[in-house]
């Protein structure tokens, strides 16, 4: 479900012009019938990495599929964007899973899942996948300015610590 018909229509020319610039619809890529705002999941190949429907965000049941050879490629495909919202990988290696969560640039990296948000972790994106975080505590500091002040009573001009960090003899 999408939350209106010009959605639909976004997502649909969004697949039609990947498929005009030589993508291949596996699965769906249509309108579902009947009343609502339904869109069939989709997963395109063929696509290539500057394309818009690799390069933009689609918002709707839209995967497309890319080749590589090595996880570095994989990591500089998902990276090739201007954005960076969430991502997920899928492997039975945790070492490969551990080093794609910390390379991949996206606000969320699911491992062997996609779309679960838990309400404890913040949501948010990367680089042009908007700004500052929801939910969770973590929200809370895009409205807060933290500041250190430190108030010494002692009017001495120089203490012995210093002596320490500034190598006063």
């Amino acid at each position: 479900a999408l939350i209106s018909e010009a959605h639909v229509e976004k997502v649909s020319s969004m697949v039609a012009r990947a498929v005009d610039a030589g993508a291949t619809v596996l699965s769906g890529g249509t309108k579902l019938d009947g009343p609502g705002n339904f869109y069939r999941p989709t997963l395109l190949v063929n696509a290539t990495q500057d394309s818009e429907i690799v390069q933009q965000e689609v918002f709707g049941p839209v995967l497309v599929a890319l080749p590589f050879e090595t996880d570095d490629e994989a990591i500089k495909l998902a990276n090739d964007t201007p954005y960076g919202l969430a991502a997920s990988a899928w492997t039975k290696d945790i070492n490969r899973a551990m080093r794609a969560s910390a390379q991949i640039q996206a606000g969320c990296v699911w491992i062997n899942e996609h779309i679960i948000i838990v309400s404890e972790m913040p949501h948010g994106g990367y680089k042009a996948s908007g700004m500052g975080k929801d939910m969770s505590q973590y929200s809370f500091d895009e409205y807060t300015n933290v500041k250190h002040v430190l108030i010494s009573h002692d009017t001495a001009a120089h203490r012995d610590w210093q002596n320490t960090v500034f190598l006063r003899r």
